[in-house]
């Protein structure tokens, strides 16, 4: 995944959350805002691993 695909996604995320209805839908997008957010701040680090090749398997 690109770094834009990261961002977009994110922005998507924030605006679901902002539109939910229900307090489980809010805690849903929630918490892909931060999951986006993690992936965007590794991405931007250069902590040596390419976006693309992250897994969300990998221990934080």
């Amino acid at each position: 995944m690109t770094l834009e695909q990261l961002i977009r996604n994110h922005e998507l995320a924030k605006a679901n959350a902002a539109r939910s209805t229900s307090a489980e839908e809010r805690e849903t997008y929630f918490d892909l805002v931060g999951y986006y957010a993690k992936r965007i701040r590794e991405a931007k680090n250069g902590d040596g691993r390419h976006v693309a090749d992250w897994s969300p398997d990998e221990p934080s």
